[in-house]
């Protein structure tokens, strides 16, 4: 009965409410507008919430990449400041260029060796001077291969004419300027040749002819070392030239080949002494 009376009197109410309801139009707009304002504050939390997430993000963005920059300012400020570099001027055109250390051109024992030979065979072997005629005989003959030094003396025989001393005489000289010095080498790195081109001047009672370029080509293998005091200050560790030819650079002028000098060898002999004699037509060169 009581719970009779509970319903009947929550049917009462709820029938009073909407008969207040459709008694106040007002009502019902104001409950819509409620509604559509809840609406509206659901979803500006919403897209607040978003917006947050987003700046939450592009800030956590800008703290990784500030954390890498700060990363490389450090290391870049940890690691050791690049040598000056020097520059140098060139006072005929103005050009300006770096300084090249002498480091950049460092190499193996064996190839600078090799190039300070060629160097000293081929400015002994093509230059001439009266006064140092022995000098350029004796220090040629002295990197030559037995059969090479037999070809050497016949050349500088006092009965030839063509001998740089019955050539040149006292009034004439010969300056050799050895640029670039190439080593050649076999299949196996081993070194047997040498390409070598130089600058050949003629020089007339202290006048300079026009130079002429030339290209070198040498063959040589390594023998005993020299036996005796002379050829070892000159050839300390061997190197014995088996084959030379000298060429007019056709690349610098265009000129054909003017002047071959060359000497081929018989087959390689068994390593043997570099023991030289200098023969005495170079001591009596006649002016």
């Amino acid at each position: 009965m009581k719970s009779r009376s509970n319903a009947d009197q929550l049917v009462e109410e709820l029938a009073a409410t909407r008969a207040l309801i459709d008694a106040h139009a007002d009502i019902q707009k104001m409950l819509d507008l409620a509604a559509d304002e809840a609406d509206r504050r659901a979803l500006a939390g919403e897209t607040s919430r978003r917006n947050a997430w987003r700046v939450a993000g592009a800030f956590g963005i800008v703290a990784v990449i500030s954390i890498m920059v700060a990363g490389g300012a450090v290391a870049t400020s940890m690691r050791p400041a690049p040598p000056p570099e020097i520059l140098v001027v060139d006072k005929a055109n103005g050009i300006v260029q770096p300084l090249i250390s002498l480091a950049e051109f460092q190499v193996a024992p064996e190839e600078a060796t090799i190039r300070r030979n060629v160097n000293t065979f081929v400015l002994a072997r093509e230059g001439y001077s009266y006064e140092q005629a022995d000098i350029h005989y004796y220090t040629s003959a002295a990197f030559m291969s037995p059969q090479l030094q037999t070809q050497w003396a016949r050349k500088w025989d006092k009965s030839n004419p063509e001998s740089p001393p019955n050539r040149y005489k006292k009034e004439r000289k010969v300056r050799i300027k050895v640029g670039a010095i190439t080593v050649l080498r076999n299949g196996l790195k081993t070194a047997i040749g040498a390409r070598a081109s130089f600058t050949r001047t003629e020089i007339v009672n202290d006048v300079e002819e026009t130079p002429t370029e030339w290209i070198a080509n040498i063959s040589f293998h390594w023998v005993n070392v020299p036996t005796n005091e002379r050829d070892r200050r000159i050839n300390d560790l061997g190197m014995e030239v088996t084959d030379y030819t000298a060429d007019r650079d056709l690349g610098s002028a265009g000129w054909a080949i003017a002047d071959r000098t060359a000497v081929h060898t018989a087959p390689r002999q068994p390593a043997s002494s570099m023991a030289l004699v200098s023969p005495t037509s170079v001591q009596q060169v006649s002016p």
